[in-house]
């Protein structure tokens, strides 16, 4: 019975004890980070990147009224739209993504990577255009935010009676969003049509 007491006792001691607290907290708000364990060869990304005589051309939005049977969305306006070869690196990456990311675990490609891409900027309508590819396999990624308006009522006041008196007020709401698509170009000359949403 005095083990128990003890055992007990001892539970309490460590549960309160405010340095093992704060590394408890610590650890569980720590954030992992994850990298492909491949090495990134530079030299295929840069061959796969080559000019040729292909096209990607695509058009960025996000729907922003899901009910709305025309209309309801938000085209990319003046977006970054980036483009990487799917190289066996980018291909884990994405998979680690997929599989591993959460808030508790970030997964990252190396800064070397990176360097190796192609950029456009959208038009006013989301339209873009990537020119002078080759046949292969492309990533696609771009971030999209769209804002959307609400009215409230808002109290102004009242009068002796207790009657309250409101008035409309709008706001807004902004939200960021992460576009990504993979697609392939599979003969020289081809223009290959794409929607990023």
């Amino acid at each position: 019975m005095k083990s128990i007491i003890y055992l007990f006792a001892a539970a309490i001691v460590v549960g309160c004890n405010p340095l093992k607290e704060a590394d408890r907290k610590a650890s569980s708000s720590e954030v992992k980070v994850l990298y492909p364990t491949q090495t990134f060869d530079s030299l295929l990304a840069k061959n796969m990147l080559s000019l040729g005589n292909a096209s990607i051309k695509g058009v960025i939005y996000k729907k922003t009224n899901k009910m709305a049977l025309v209309g309801g969305k938000t085209y990319g306006q003046n977006v970054t739209i980036e483009l990487f070869p799917a190289t066996p690196y980018l291909l884990e990456w994405h998979d680690l993504r997929e599989k591993k990311e959460d808030r508790h675990t970030k997964v990252y490609a190396s800064q070397e990577a990176y360097k190796y891409h192609r950029y456009v900027i959208s038009d006013s309508y989301g339209r873009f255009t990537f020119e002078n590819l080759r046949p292969g396999k492309y990533y696609l990624q771009a971030s999209l935010t769209t804002t959307k308006s609400y009215l409230r009522d808002v109290e102004v006041g009242s009068n002796s009676y207790g009657t309250k008196y409101f008035q409309k007020e709008r706001y807004s709401s902004s939200n960021k969003h992460f576009l990504e698509k993979f697609v392939e170009v599979t003969a020289d000359r081809e223009v290959v049509e794409v929607i990023l949403n």
